[in-house]
């Protein structure tokens, strides 16, 4: 029984050691491939002598092993959502209600990391606003504001609605847009009030 604990443990102990070697491989090739594409690009960088000979195994660990070590992330519509957020910022100066309405609704459990999918806005939108009788508004002219945004896909049906000035609603939308209309979908970012 204490013999094949023993094997078994040696095992996953190679196993480990196998991929360590295999991801240093990776990492060299990575670094040689980086250093070539500097000098291609006319860094001033010399040429590695190594940068044009990748060996068969370190393709196999990129191909193989290394891809298979990636963790899985949240995903919308097959684009990976990696790396930090982009801040988006919500000047309280410039759009006071809609800075309000966005700290009270992440004060009261609405996320501050959200992930861009355009193309269901409508949908989210009418979700999240569809049941708040505009009848109620404290002015004539006020609209409804929801957050997190029906850009976003934390957006819709358990967002945060609120009545809110349309010079200020459109106002944070648009400052909201400018920020991320060079982003794909998927993409994270992180709404704060300043």
């Amino acid at each position: 029984m204490l013999n094949q604990l023993d094997d078994e443990i040696r095992a996953q102990h190679r196993a480990q050691q196998f991929t360590c070697h295999r991801l240093s491989l990776l990492a060299r090739a990575f670094a040689v491939a980086f250093a070539a594409t500097l000098s291609l690009a006319g860094a001033g960088l010399p040429l590695p002598a190594e940068a044009g000979v990748l060996s068969n195994s370190v393709r196999s660990a990129i191909t193989r092993r290394a891809v298979r070590s990636i963790p899985p992330q949240p995903m919308a519509f097959g684009k990976p959502a990696y790396g930090k957020p982009r801040d988006v910022v919500i000047e309280r100066s410039r759009h006071p209600e809609a800075a309000s309405h966005i700290e009270h609704a992440q004060k009261n459990g609405q996320p501050s990391v959200l992930h861009i999918d355009r193309p269901g806005a409508a949908e989210r939108r009418a979700a999240a606003t569809g049941t708040i009788d505009p009848k109620r508004k404290p002015a004539p002219r006020y609209e409804r504001d929801e957050y997190p945004p029906a850009f976003t896909r934390e957006g819709g049906a358990n967002a945060n609605v609120r009545f809110i000035s349309p010079h200020d609603n459109r106002g944070a939308g648009s400052t909201m847009r400018a920020q991320t209309s060079d982003l794909p979908d998927g993409s994270k970012i992180r709404v704060i009030v300043k």
